[in-house]
């Protein structure tokens, strides 16, 4: 007897973006030459271009959903109400799924069926204005993605594929939030309890142009800043969150926050000093926690050592607004990683270097999944 194939939902939310859309529906439809059952969920945002006439060309390969402008995540959670699948994917319409990027992921859960989240490589492409391209390529964690959520967004929003029912859970993408709204929502999710996985196997092509949301650099840096907050309360209020520990949740939250602070300073100083006091209360959150932590997981030690080098690099920018909490939290540091806070800025940037790709999937194989994608999309 043969079982019936799980479904998967692809989610497309589309606001004027009537141009793009096509390409992001054929390569949903690529999909299926895997033999996977798929359903492509268009919700048109009130565009005012011609969405509406290209999704009624595409025909029978969409369901179509019209609302009223309502924003990026309300036109999500619309998709999220009509899906019917088994595992649910967000993919925007300017951005493209290579080929057996959604087969791929269904792997990955056959492999570790204890996943409720699968998460796959990201190619961002920009167009420059003399026509040129670029390409760059997400780096991808390659464990413990719960506790670098707490640092910052581990991944564009397409690479995911979750669980329909962990999605039930879950609930909907904070429709007030105006960016950075799937970083907030896969917090939750991991805050949950949801396992992820990494996919190294799948890739998807996020085009970034004069449109996109993440060119609006001002509104994405103040939006990451508010996050900062609600981290901040799920590690006060999840026991279980991150599965590493709260040790390690709260010293990369440090670290987190105290980019996030750098990035506002020059045009949100106050904030930014908020933010510094912020992120010295997390580490001395984890100065509470370091006498019962025993360290046994090589990627965690590499990661510790990572967070401090990123709070040694900013802290020294604030040196002028040095308070006793500050202080208080530069000690710690200090004296746990006495060879870290004896290099100079320079050296400490270098080996930061040297240790950020250790804390990823191999190289030589994301850009084995890139190239592979790459010949396959020029057939």
């Amino acid at each position: 007897m043969t079982s019936t194939p799980c479904l998967i939902s692809v989610i497309i939310p589309c606001y004027n973006y009537g141009r793009f859309l096509p390409d992001a529906v054929n390569s949903v439809l690529g999909q299926k030459k895997d033999g996977l059952a798929v359903e492509i969920i268009v919700v048109d945002d009130g565009s005012t271009d011609d969405t509406a006439a290209v999704a009624q060309g595409l025909g029978s390969a969409i369901r179509y959903i019209h609302q009223e402008n309502q924003g990026l995540s309300a036109a999500r959670n619309t998709g999220i109400r009509a899906a019917k699948g088994d595992y649910l994917v967000f993919l925007d319409a300017d951005d493209l799924l290579t080929a057996g990027t959604l087969a791929s992921h269904l792997d990955n859960f056959a492999a570790h069926p204890e996943l409720d989240v699968s998460v796959c490589l990201s190619l961002q492409t920009f167009e420059n204005k003399d026509g040129s391209a670029a390409n760059y390529l997400w780096p991808l964690k390659c464990a413990h993605l719960d506790m670098h959520l707490c640092h910052s967004n581990i991944s564009p929003v397409h690479t995911f594929m979750l669980r329909a029912n962990a999605a039930q859970e879950i609930g909907f993408f904070d429709p007030d939030l105006k960016a950075c709204e799937d970083q907030d929502y896969w917090l939750r999710c991991a805050a949950l309890g949801k396992r992820f996985g990494v996919n190294p196997e799948g890739l998807v092509i996020y085009r970034q142009h004069g449109q996109s949301m993440t060119s609006q650099m001002p509104r994405q840096l103040a939006h990451d800043a508010a996050i900062r907050f609600k981290i901040s309360m799920l590690l006060e209020t999840r026991p279980d969150f991150p599965r590493a520990g709260k040790f390690y949740g709260w010293l990369a939250h440090a670290a987190g926050t105290i980019c996030s602070a750098c990035g506002l300073y020059s045009s949100a100083p106050q904030f930014a000093l908020k933010l510094l006091d912020e992120s010295s209360k997390a580490i001395l959150r984890t100065a509470a926690l370091a006498a019962q932590t025993k360290i046994e997981d090589a990627h965690l030690i590499l990661a510790e050592r990572y967070f401090v080098g990123e709070y040694f690099l900013r802290a020294g920018g604030f040196a002028a607004h040095f308070c006793r909490t500050l202080e208080k939290a530069a000690g710690f540091l200090a004296t746990r990683h006495a060879k870290l806070a004896s290099l100079s800025k320079r050296e400490l940037g270098t080996r930061q270097k040297q240790l950020f790709p250790r804390l990823c999937c191999d190289y030589e194989r994301m850009q084995t999944t890139v190239k592979r994608s790459s010949i396959i999309c020029e057939r």
